[in-house]
């Protein structure tokens, strides 16, 4: 091997990551059988509107998590790029200053 650094994946472990913590919300809302219930209550609300106010709050935290993860990928993404780049040779007769008036 020449020492290029690996391509990163196109499916990252941050970006499973981040698709988990849009998705986790997204199911726990459409699944209206799990909290479609008045018990148990806590503190004189039912379950169901405690359940969608705790979802409110999860939801932000892990949209949160998942901003912050693409953000880090990007980033490593970048530096791989930058580092491709820079290891990458330049073409042929970069040496020669062709058009320069003597």
């Amino acid at each position: 091997m020449s020492g290029a650094p690996t391509p990163p994946r196109t499916i990252t472990p941050l970006r499973l990551f981040a698709t988990l913590c849009v998705l986790a919300p997204t199911v726990a809302v459409i699944a209206v059988p799990t909290y479609n219930s008045a018990t148990p209550r806590l503190g004189g609300f039912p379950f169901f509107y405690w359940y969608q106010l705790l979802l409110v709050v999860l939801t932000g935290i892990l949209m949160v998590a998942a901003f912050w993860a693409i953000k880090i990928d990007e980033g490593r993404r970048k530096r791989f790029k930058a580092a491709a780049i820079a290891a990458a040779p330049g073409p042929a007769g970069d040496d020669d200053e062709e058009g320069v008036a003597e």
